[in-house]
């Protein structure tokens, strides 16, 4: 009876330790599980300000250099619209020497200003992010940067003229990425870039840091073997793509006026196999679909070209 009786208090025992470490055992995997879910949910909260965070740090970079830089486009594009229409006539090709009258060289001073101003926005837009997370962009950021990239390389991109036999090794049709930046500080100012009234004197007097801008543009002429003339129409098409897909309804233009342009002024371009291969390296096919198409930049095209 007595055997029984410390058996039962055995069993008893025992129950009373294993429920006591089964209970230390909740309590701890309690503790551990309330801790790792406090830490998933803290690192989801910082994850998510992060984001948030990065994400609004490039909307306001963007919306801040976006409007100027619409507006340089659109400036821009007039002044090649009317390039085309009047290239014959000359009006940008003016000697240094006349650059100093006041009076005179209304157009190439003009043509450098707008260029200038474009560029410099062209490179704010781009540079003005990256102090942010640019992964944490949306698509159609990434577009636009895309964009922006593809406009500046228009005229950085010595490969765009191996058809031409273009020298790289002159520089003459092309520029360096860090010589643009040198250029368009000619043209800063304390709030964005300097007016006309005040660039006109400066270019006036002291053209120096410009003149590879200058010469770029004084160097065009209206002929199919021309670098400058063949980077110049092509640049012409895309900056419209871009003003029709970033631009206010004003500054759009349509198919048959794009489509017209090319058959009447823009119908000698001899860079076509370089244009479609530059591109596919920025790979931007499906946004320039029209200039794809209506120069027809398409395989079969460039196969045939091949066999001739």
């Amino acid at each position: 009876m007595i055997s029984n009786l410390y058996n039962n208090l055995d069993v008893a025992i025992i129950a009373a330790i294993i429920s006591a470490i089964v209970s230390v055992l909740i309590a701890v995997f309690g503790r551990i599980i309330d801790w790792l879910r406090e830490k998933n949910m803290l690192n989801y909260k910082l994850n998510r300000e992060y984001s948030f965070k990065q994400m609004m740090g490039i909307k306001e970079k963007l919306s801040g250099s976006k409007t100027p830089l619409i507006k340089a486009a659109e400036d821009l594009n007039h002044r090649l619209w009317n390039f085309a229409g009047n290239i014959d006539k000359e009006w940008h090709i003016c000697n240094r020497n006349d650059w100093a009258n006041p009076n005179g060289c209304y157009y190439i001073k003009s043509f450098t200003y707008r260029f200038l101003v474009f560029f410099y926005w062209l490179d704010k837009a781009e540079n003005d992010i990256y102090c942010f997370d640019f992964s944490q962009a949306s698509k159609s950021e990434k577009d636009y940067l895309k964009f922006i990239k593809t406009l500046k390389f228009f005229f950085c991109d010595g490969k765009l003229l191996r058809s031409l036999n273009y020298d790289v090794s002159a520089q003459r049709s092309h520029f360096f990425v860090d010589n643009i930046k040198e250029y368009i500080s000619y043209i800063k100012s304390d709030t964005g870039v300097i007016g006309f009234e005040e660039f006109k004197p400066k270019m006036e007097k002291e053209p120096e840091l410009i003149l590879p801008m200058i010469h770029y543009i004084t160097d065009i002429r209206k002929d199919g073997d021309n670098c400058n003339y063949n980077v110049i129409i092509c640049f012409h098409l895309f900056l419209m793509l871009f003003l029709n897909k970033y631009g206010l309804d004003y500054q759009y233009t349509d198919r048959n006026k794009f489509r017209n342009l090319i058959k009447q002024n823009y119908n000698d371009i001899r860079i076509k196999k370089d244009l479609y291969e530059f591109l596919k390296r920025n790979k931007i096919q499906k946004q320039a679909k029209w200039i794809i198409k209506d120069l027809e930049l398409n395989e079969s095209w460039l196969k045939q070209l091949k066999l001739h």
